[in-house]
């Protein structure tokens, strides 16, 4: 268990903090909810960082690091959602992408691929966590209705981009589930 291993596992430790920050109010306690997602999305960018340049990559943290972004980031989308920040339509379209390739990615496994993170994965990640972070601080009453209706546009730029990723990588499916009944008869 490295250190950047760590790293990604605090940021599927800090959902419990966030949602108890969310539903259990005291003072500070939406600020509190910016910080710590803050906290937790830059462990995204520095456990990738520290594995690379230490060369302690491992499949642990390729596995858990796309577990820990999609926990914190679907996490917050029920909350966005349930405080009536996010339309629930834009949350079920961007979570029923995560669910179709992550099961595309488990079937390529099985015939030995590895279906890395792409150039579009990485950019809807990208503005699904700044759309979170806009919202949130209009949900910290920063900003106001104009931080709420920025947040808004910005969660609609990362559903385009959710449908783009997701295609990119879904159109590979035919491939993938034909290498792996090749597999299944040999």
């Amino acid at each position: 268990m490295n250190f950047a291993n760590q790293l990604t596992l605090a940021r599927i430790v800090a959902i419990l903090p966030v949602m108890a920050a969310l539903y259990v109010p005291f003072p500070g306690s939406r600020f509190a909810v910016l910080a710590i997602y803050v906290a937790a999305i830059l462990t995204d960018y520095f456990d990738g960082v520290l594995a690379r340049r230490t060369g302690k990559v491992t499949a642990f943290g390729k596995l858990m690091d796309s577990i820990a972004d999609k926990a914190l980031i679907v996490s917050l989308f029920f909350a966005l959602v349930g405080e009536g920040m996010m339309p629930s339509w834009m949350a079920a379209i961007m979570v029923v992408r995560e669910f179709a390739v992550t099961g595309l990615r488990m079937v390529a496994l099985e015939s030995g691929e590895v279906i890395a993170a792409n150039r579009w994965g990485k950019a809807k990640m990208n503005a699904q966590s700044l759309a979170i972070f806009i919202l949130l601080l209009a949900y910290a009453g920063v900003g106001g209705t104009l931080m709420a209706s920025l947040g808004y546009w910005t969660m609609f730029v990362a559903l385009i981009l959710t449908l783009f990723s997701g295609w990119s990588y879904l159109k590979d499916t035919p491939r993938i589930l034909a290498a792996t009944a090749g597999q299944n008869r040999a």
